[in-house]
């Protein structure tokens, strides 16, 4: 494990607009490896690579992509190649198929100039709609592959679908530490959002505003208490990202969490806050009609409340950061696991120094 290599697997992430997960995975193997890759850096890759891809739920502006449209243009290879030539990419590390990624790609990035024939055969494989763990078990196949870099699905970096990357890393008084948002998912409308703040105490609140229409045009939803420690287990708010959609609300509000989001998210989703509620983060000081400022372009957060009033609330709650009127099942392995839990910008991981 290096550093060169987590870049290089944070920067394809980033240029697919691919699933917030990664950063919380990637930055739980760094911490493990004791490789010194955090938000930070993850901000940084996320300012130099553009998205070079638009993947379903993600939507370019004339067509919806899906994964077999990103295998006939070459899969995986061809995205690293395009950030290869661009000169973002890492070429001098090992990967689990060579000790050379520069060399692997001179064999199966079908852009490259000398893919070889397995690769080609590889890529015209097409969907045959069959059920089948078995490569190649069926004979579809695409006529042609798309090597179109200026407007197919795969893009060139001077041909990029943004020149900032497909995820971005939001800093400001109500995430200290950062928070996440996946940019190739939001609409351009509303990368600049302000608005009320509903509060939300559970994943399962929140469902039942969207659904009892408490929710309204320009509302920002703050779902707190679902982080790593407080969830615990940071389970992932895919409902109501999607009723929210559902209404008709995807491009009229904004939702922000501790917890995490599903790669199948869209619009403006904004998780991982942190500190999170149940370590004493500003998400938990957050009360209804408070106003929040997002702002994705300048990478910032903001609730909109004096440092004296944040202050006089932080009192007033005395160190009891729990969810209010929240009734949940908690196992004893969740139990275990919130007691030594770290916040998302360390990837939620335990850190076992807490057991004293």
């Amino acid at each position: 494990a290096t550093f060169a290599a987590f870049e290089n697997a944070m920067a394809l992430d980033i240029a697919m607009g691919g699933s917030t997960n990664t950063i919380l995975h990637l930055l739980a193997a760094a911490q493990e490896a004791e490789v010194p890759f955090g938000l930070n850096e993850i901000d940084a890759v996320s300012r130099r690579v553009p998205c070079l891809a638009k993947v379903a739920p993600n939507v370019a502006k004339n067509r919806t992509y899906y994964m077999e449209d990103v295998h006939r243009a070459g899969g995986i290879p061809a995205l690293l190649g395009e950030l290869h030539r661009a000169g973002l990419l890492n070429e001098d590390v090992h990967s689990v198929h060579s000790p050379s990624l520069a060399d692997w790609l001179k064999t199966w990035d079908i852009r490259g100039g000398s893919p070889s024939a397995d690769a080609v055969e590889l890529w015209h494989a097409a969907p045959g709609c069959v059920r089948s763990a078995e490569a190649f078990s069926q004979s579809e196949r695409w006529e042609a592959l798309d090597e179109d870099a200026e407007g197919g699905c795969i893009r060139s970096a001077e041909h990029a679908y943004s020149k900032d990357g497909g995820l971005a890393v939001l800093k400001g008084n109500l995430a200290v530490d950062g928070c996440v948002v996946k940019t190739a998912g939001v609409d351009e409308s509303i990368w600049t959002f302000e608005g009320p703040a509903v509060v939300c105490e559970s994943q399962e609140e929140a469902v039942q505003k969207i659904l009892l229409k408490e929710i309204k045009e320009g509302d920002v939803v703050v779902i707190r208490y679902e982080g790593p420690k407080g969830g615990p287990g940071m389970q992932e708010m895919l409902y109501p990202t999607s009723y929210l959609k559902g209404r008709g609300l995807g491009k009229a509000c904004a939702l922000v969490t501790d917890g995490r989001f599903s790669g199948g998210t869209s619009g403006l989703s904004i998780g991982h806050a942190s500190p999170e509620a149940a370590a004493g983060g500003t998400i938990a000081l957050v009360e209804d009609g408070d106003r929040i400022r997002i702002d994705i372009p300048n990478r910032t957060i903001d609730l909109l409340v004096d440092d004296a009033e944040l202050a006089r609330r932080e009192q007033a709650l005395g160190g009891a950061y729990v969810p209010k009127n929240r009734e949940r099942k908690v196992s004893a392995a969740l139990r275990a696991y919130a007691a030594m839990a770290t916040s998302a910008d360390k990837g939620a991981v335990r850190d076992v120094s807490k057991l004293g």
